[in-house]
């Protein structure tokens, strides 16, 4: 009996020893543990993947366009798309013009504009409206040709040329504008300028361009000038009650100062882009352009330019005729390549818009 209980207890203990080393043996440190390794694993995946990039400063300011313009509702989807992509950056906008967007690039007021190609190439060299050149600018992407247009009331029947302009009382958008550069370098073709226009009776007014339209609206000024993609949204307000008519350049001067190299083009407005206008009117064109201040980190500057054109479905969703525009391969229309931001090159090159 007492050999029995012996034996039994001897297998007993040697069972409770072999599982004791088993257990031991499947928890050692050295056998890797599935379920850790898993979870490591997409928790690395998930911060690759979905981690939002930080920025150098929790506020980002954007130079845009005055209320009413078509600048206006790009920046703030532009805006939007910013605060949504990048880690606690706050995003905010400055009402401003094509030159004086410029000049608060150039003086640390914002750190990305908007303006166009014709004024950044006068910045740089110090021409025009630019007493100096501007050491602080670089190019992020051209974004879609401007249509500027000079329009009067239909109801204005004695208005029909530029020369019939000179006598009234001009609207030409935000002082400081690149609109007003354009306007300007486009009326020095028919040898017209602002002292001709006084001469002869005529007047200038700035402003922004949702005053301006109602301006036209109300009989307050004679002409508005503006830039559209095609159509101007100042004038697409009006025009329902009071139909527009739009001024149109001779080609002869068209051709002439598109090979003055002042980045300014033409083409024809599309008949159909206001009510009532059946026919294509020749006028002259401009780039809208996004502008970086040249000392943003590299980093930042690359994500600025990434999320801006992975967000392009976004652009087209809202503002279809302008976005329809922005392209990768028009995305150097009417700038040089050796202007771009280090971070927005890393950008082109690694998607293949610009080769090494």
């Amino acid at each position: 009996m007492i050999k029995k209980m012996l034996l039994s207890f001897t297998l007993i203990f040697l069972l409770f020893v072999v599982t004791a080393c088993g257990e031991s043996t499947s928890s050692s440190p050295e056998a890797p543990n599935s379920n850790d390794n898993e979870t490591s694993s997409n928790e690395t995946n998930q911060d690759s993947g979905e981690a939002k990039p930080t920025a150098p400063d929790r506020f980002l300011v954007i130079g845009s366009g005055p209320m009413g313009s078509g600048w206006y509702p790009i920046t703030t989807i532009l805006s939007e798309v910013y605060m949504d992509g990048f880690e606690n950056l706050n995003v905010s906008q400055l009402e401003g013009g094509s030159t004086s967007n410029l000049r608060g690039l150039e003086i640390d007021d914002i750190k990305l504009a908007i303006n166009f190609t014709s004024d950044f190439a006068d910045a740089l060299i110090g021409d025009m409206d630019f007493e100096t050149p501007l050491e602080q600018i670089t190019s992020l992407a051209s974004l879609y040709p401007v249509f500027q247009t000079i329009a009067t009331l239909q109801e204005n029947t004695n208005i029909n040329t530029v020369e019939d302009i000179v006598s009234t009382h001009i609207f030409l958008g935000p002082r400081g504008g690149g609109g007003a550069v354009a306007f300007w370098r486009m009326m020095a073709e028919y040898g017209i300028d602002e002292d001709v226009i006084t001469e002869a009776g005529g007047q200038i007014s700035y402003g922004n361009y949702s005053d301006g339209a109602s301006m036209l609206r109300d009989g307050n000024i004679d002409i508005f000038v503006g830039g559209g993609a095609p159509a101007v949204t100042g004038l697409q307000e009006i025009e329902m009650t009071r139909p527009i008519k739009v001024i149109p350049i001779d080609q002869d001067k068209l051709d002439s100062i598109s090979n003055r190299g002042y980045g300014i083009s033409s083409d024809v407005l599309p008949a159909g882009t206001y009510r009532g206008l059946d026919v294509e009117i020749p006028t002259y064109t401009t780039v809208a352009m996004f502008t970086l201040r040249k000392d943003l980190d590299e980093e930042y500057a690359y994500n600025l330019t990434k999320l801006f054109w992975e967000n392009i479905d976004v652009f087209e969703n809202q503002l279809p005729e302008r976005a329809r525009h922005f392209t990768l391969e028009t995305a150097f229309d009417g700038i040089e390549i050796e202007t771009l931001h280090p971070g927005a090159k890393k950008y082109y090159q690694e998607v293949g818009a610009l080769n090494d």
